[in-house]
């Protein structure tokens, strides 16, 4: 499963290069990315980003099961380089080392389990409904292809630990040593009243424990330096700590209208539908989303970084549907004159019909039922061949309001 990682990490950093989709990337996640460079063009922004190895790094992967499908959370740290040129000319620069997750999606077998056409009701087999309802005729194309990684974020690590080795033994080594070797010279030069070899002995004593003594001092000065900076990301990072528990609180929740719910699943859905409506030029024609808010606040936005935790806020049924708005924490980067970064918290709520069964796919591509032309049912609201609407909602999961918290 790592190799699926790095391969999908490499193929990133590519699509910044060149604008060429990752493999192994999902639908939504591809519309995303290609909203995401729709901004950055009109920005006049040329985005560098990569994922690098480090030195004994973690890695490791989540196996979340599902029905009928199941996702795995695969992670390793990394070195995250970020560059943003402007007109050939670098604007901003960053380095930090993460701890970079992705989450896999895989349907191994799905094909084979009975599900209810989204358009008639009548249930059928997966593949055949694939190829068009025996029923009513609907026909549901599937532009995702699996394994595929719906979504992907990086939490910052407070340091580099094998870089960080390096450096506390090399500044330990120059501290002490320096210091000893200048000691010693001191010592020889200046007690010239002693015997050559007295003066030689006093010299290497002296120089050893003031060598012994600058190493603990430089060893315990980096170490304060350390403990401050984990007290800070410690502060920053404390509001994630009321997201410990959401999964478990949700997923109990849903058991009563999805017992196959996946949480890990869930949460990636949220995070790709956000940043394809924040990128999105044109917000009131998605079907994605029916809220009315103004997300003007959002159209600066050139980089929403996931921080990897949500709260759950509220859970209701109304009017045959579920509404279940959670706060996501997010690390975003805007451009008006210069770049900046910053902490959000956004409470954004997920709608779908209550007791709707999940496909097993996203109805990217439907079949009008009024005029039976094709169109893309994932983000445009209106059929472009006779205007009638489309509501996702029945048949997925969209976003109905997005605010700051």
């Amino acid at each position: 499963m790592s190799d699926y990682l790095d391969c999908f990490i490499e193929s990133y950093h590519q699509w910044t290069l060149s604008g060429k989709s990752p493999v192994l990337a999902s639908a939504e996640l591809n519309y995303y990315l290609k909203q995401k460079k729709k901004r950055l063009k009109k920005k006049r922004l040329q985005l560098e980003e990569d994922y690098e190895h480090v030195n004994g790094e973690i890695r490791g992967d989540q196996k979340k099961e599902g029905h009928p499908y199941y996702v795995r959370i695969l992670y390793r740290e990394a070195r995250h380089i970020l560059n943003y040129h402007q007109d050939g000319k670098l604007l901003k620069s960053f380095k930090e080392p993460v701890v970079f997750y992705g989450s896999l999606l895989d349907k191994e077998g799905y094909e084979d389990h009975p599900l209810s056409c989204p358009n008639c009701g009548h249930e059928t087999m997966a593949s055949l409904l694939k190829e068009g309802c025996p029923y009513c005729g609907t026909h549901f194309e599937m532009d995702d292809v699996y394994p595929c990684f719906t979504s992907f974020y990086s939490v910052p690590m407070i340091v580099e630990r094998d870089r960080l080795m390096k450096v506390l033994k090399r500044n330990v080594l120059i501290g002490g040593g320096g210091s000893a070797i200048v000691l010693f010279v001191l010592s020889i030069i200046t007690d010239t009243e002693m015997v050559w070899w007295f003066r030689i002995i006093k010299a290497l004593f002296l120089s050893a424990l003031m060598g012994g003594m600058c190493a603990v001092m430089v060893y315990m000065t980096m170490s304060m330096f350390l403990l401050i900076r984990v007290f800070m990301e410690a502060g920053r990072s404390l509001p994630l700590l009321g997201g410990i528990s959401t999964g478990k609180k949700l997923t109990a929740r849903m058991k009563g209208y999805d017992p196959d719910f996946s949480y890990p699943y869930f949460e990636g859905r949220l995070i790709a539908l956000f940043r394809s409506i924040a990128f999105s030029e044109a917000r009131e024609k998605l079907s994605i989303y029916t809220g009315h808010e103004d997300l003007s606040f959002l159209d600066d936005a050139v980089d929403l970084s996931y921080r990897g935790a949500s709260k759950l806020k509220s859970f209701k049924e109304e009017d045959g549907r579920l509404k279940i708005t959670m706060k996501i924490y997010m690390h975003n980067t805007y451009m008006k004159e210069k770049i900046t970064r910053k902490d959000e918290d956004l409470l954004v709520t997920m709608e779908r019909k209550a007791g709707h069964e999940d496909p097993g796919f996203r109805a990217y591509k439907v079949q009008c039922p009024n005029c039976g032309g094709s169109f893309d049912a994932m983000h445009q609201k209106k059929c472009p061949h006779c205007s009638s609407e489309y509501e996702l909602v029945n048949e997925d999961w969209v976003i109905s309001s997005i605010t700051k918290a």
